[in-house]
């Protein structure tokens, strides 16, 4: 859970969305690091143990690249806190247009990993 991460520094990605909010709420006295660039981010990551975050989404993107396990303990995060539910807002006239791709990303979420092994949900790293 959040609260067993209270008062840990993060290397945390800048542009993470409603993720930024739920951190900086459930994470007693942390202190986040925010890095702009993938590319520094990972960077950091593999070459320091500071802890950072992960989530099924992140396991699928074709540009991340896990830092080897060394000196890290995975951790998944579970519990409503821990989830964010996305919508799609649509005109209506053009929800008929928009409603196949929703139901591609819907079937394509649906696949993502969900075990800290794969990427997991919300996993610390």
């Amino acid at each position: 859970m959040f609260k067993d991460l209270a008062g840990l520094s993060f290397v945390v990605l800048d542009d993470i969305g409603a993720w930024k909010d739920v951190i900086g709420k459930e994470i007693e006295d942390a202190h986040f690091m925010c890095q702009d660039e993938r590319d520094a981010m990972d960077e950091i990551t593999r070459y320091s143990s500071f802890p950072y975050f992960t989530t099924n989404v992140t396991a699928a993107d074709p540009s991340y690249h896990p830092v080897p396990a060394n000196n890290r303990v995975e951790r998944s995060i579970k519990g409503p806190k821990a989830e964010l539910t996305i919508y799609v807002t649509v005109k209506r006239q053009r929800q008929t247009q928009v409603q196949p791709l929703v139901d591609r990303l819907k079937a394509a979420w649906a696949k993502l990993p969900t075990t800290p092994t794969t990427g997991g949900t919300n996993v610390l790293k």
